[in-house]
């Protein structure tokens, strides 16, 4: 099979799904939170202004964006292959690894253009208040993606052989466990628990994924108002505060996304079509 062959069936997964209503309403409504984030933050001044902005847009990224991946990543196999399309795919060709392989390439590129999509309205919002562009919520949406491509993945990797429903519901667990191992690390770092429990965190934290931090949540976080995204950590009346991730934990991530996203691909061999 030639390479315009994967092409064409690229262009045409991502047309299909493009138009599926529940991602068009997901997207519409990020946008009309927005319009609401720019009408609260328009009647505030100074650092508190920005901070509407910055501590909505990360929520709205966190909650609308992990949504939105555990339905592309949950539902990226179960509905086709019984209903026989995917069967049809390998029928003309196509192997099942490179069917899943095209799948999960769609919906990651369709779980960015939504992200885009609103980053640039949060852009938007940033130069209708009279701030101009807000470069840590550019680095944010990033590092938020990110953390969305990891739970797309880690959902997919069961969507192929189970349903979609276990499916995302495994996708966001892994997503709590990545949080909680970063979680973790800063306690054991700050002393907020017994340094004994190293024992414990330093090798869960070597191999789990780790979610992304960005410099924008970790200096919102100490001023205390970075909400959802990123609540305040307090053990035994000591404050933790989680440090933005390093260069190293956005590439082990990403090794962990690539990881679930191809045993998405070989699970798809070992389903039914």
């Amino acid at each position: 099979m030639t390479l315009s062959a994967p092409a064409t069936i690229f262009r045409v997964e991502l047309a299909i799904l493009t138009r599926r209503i529940w991602l068009q309403i997901a997207t519409l409504v990020g946008l009309l939170i927005l319009g609401i984030v720019a009408l609260v933050a328009a009647g505030q001044s100074g650092q508190h202004q920005i901070d509407i902005l910055e501590t909505n847009s990360a929520s709205l990224l966190l909650i609308g964006g992990m949504a939105i991946a555990i339905g592309l990543g949950g539902g990226a196999f179960s509905r086709d292959a019984s209903s026989g399309y995917l069967g049809l795919l390998v029928g003309s060709g196509m192997t099942p690894s490179r069917i899943g392989a095209i799948r999960i390439a769609v919906r990651l590129v369709a779980l960015a253009a939504v992200f885009v999509i609103w980053g640039i309205g949060m852009q938007l919002v940033s130069l209708g208040i009279g701030r101009g562009i807000n470069g840590p919520l550019i680095v944010h949406v990033g590092a938020a993606l990110e953390n969305a491509g990891l739970v797309l993945c880690a959902s997919a990797s069961l969507a192929s052989v189970i349903g979609p429903i276990a499916a995302g519901v495994f996708g966001l667990v892994v997503f709590i466990c990545a949080q909680a191992v970063v979680n973790l690390k800063a306690d054991l770092d700050q002393g907020a628990i017994d340094r004994s429990s190293r024992v414990f965190i330093a090798p869960v934290f070597s191999i789990l994924p780790r979610a992304i931090v960005s410099p924008m949540i970790a200096a919102l976080q100490h001023r205390k108002d970075a909400g959802p995204a990123a609540p305040t950590i307090d053990i035994n009346g000591l404050t933790v505060y989680v440090p933005a991730s390093r260069p190293l934990d956005v590439i082990w991530t990403l090794l962990w996304t690539l990881i679930f996203a191809g045993l998405a691909t070989y699970g798809v061999r070992r389903r039914q079509l």
